[in-house]
């Protein structure tokens, strides 16, 4: 009886032994791969992301570590991005074109989604509700953005004066309980604070996105050009995991699943904001992109960048 308690324990130490030295195996691995550190803000048009993550972490062989790095503002994220505090971003088109005409070191790889924008107003009102000679306060994450641009183009195809309209540049969090709270007309912003909006019962959907420029590019993944060019390896098997996430997120099943895993908000809404957004093939094209370029040029916003300077779509089309 000692004898088999001997070999009990000795086999017990062996396998613990292993078990031990797998792990470290494990960690030694992870500690020599190179780790891509991603800025994002925590609203659904970031989900891409963190179905990467996932993706990266259900397979079997990963050539890199990833790191999301989490935002409150754009900003902070454009500072850490074109500082090189973090190696790429999800972020708004125009904030990305801005950085790089300044003389940014970054490049545009991928769309970050399809549709998924809103004009929301107060609740009861509709598009044929706006009169001219009066006055409208609308909220928009920043001049710079696909919101602010959209909110314009519905504002010139009501035939409503530039003066009837002023903006106010405001967090996407606090956008619908400022329209609960009447202290603005309307909003433009990213999922899921429209639905959000519909739902705390203040808030009604103006318009979509789709409804005045059809499919006009919002967000998109900005990589530093250190990382495309001197790491060119790490950065072909990240996209190869964001494309493969992409088309997964077209699932909306699985797309609610992961934003409710990372997101605060009611399941409910962001089975609302899933019905807006899709995603599938994230490729920026140049009819899109230029798309977006003739609207900044037509509002005077800044000289944007051309296609071909700023838009790199190989690593998203080798991926």
């Amino acid at each position: 009886m000692k004898k088999l308690f001997i070999l009990s324990v000795i086999f017990l130490l062996i396998v613990s032994g292993c078990t031990t030295d797998n792990q470290q195996t494990a960690h030694n691995n992870n500690q020599n791969k190179e780790t891509i550190k991603i800025g994002y803000l925590p609203i659904t048009h970031s989900a891409n992301l963190m179905m990467t993550q996932q993706v990266k972490q259900k397979a079997k062989e990963s050539g890199y570590n990833l790191k999301l790095v989490r935002f409150n503002n754009w900003p902070d994220l454009m500072d850490a991005l074109n500082s090189g505090k973090i190696d790429g971003a999800s972020t708004l088109i125009e904030l990305a074109m801005k950085s790089k005409q300044k003389g940014s070191h970054i490049k545009a790889v991928a769309l970050g989604h399809h549709e998924g924008n809103v004009v929301m107003g107060q609740q009861g009102k509709t598009a044929s509700d706006f009169h001219k000679h009066e006055n409208y306060n609308f909220a928009i994450p920043h001049r710079y953005s696909t919101h602010y641009l959209l909110v314009e183009e519905m504002r010139k195809q009501l035939d409503l004066s530039a003066k009837d309209f002023s903006y106010h540049e405001m967090a996407p969090a606090e956008m619908p309980a400022a329209l609960n709270e009447g202290r603005i007309s309307g909003y433009s912003v990213a999922e899921p604070f429209g639905a959000l909006g519909e739902k705390l019962g203040k808030g009604e959907t103006i318009k979509h996105g789709s409804d005045i420029i059809p499919d006009a590019y919002c967000c998109v993944l900005v990589l530093r050009d250190d990382l495309i060019d001197n790491h060119s390896k790490v950065a072909k098997a990240f996209l190869s995991d964001y494309k493969k996430a992409g088309y997964k997120m077209n699932n909306k099943k699985q797309s609610i699943d992961i934003m409710d895993k990372h997101f605060k908000q009611d399941r409910k809404v962001l089975e609302q904001s899933a019905e807006w957004t899709s995603y599938g093939d994230l490729t920026i094209k140049e009819k899109g992109y230029d798309k977006i370029t003739e609207l900044i040029d037509n509002h005077r916003l800044f000289k944007a960048p051309d296609y071909n300077e700023f838009i790199d779509p190989t690593l998203y089309k080798e991926g």
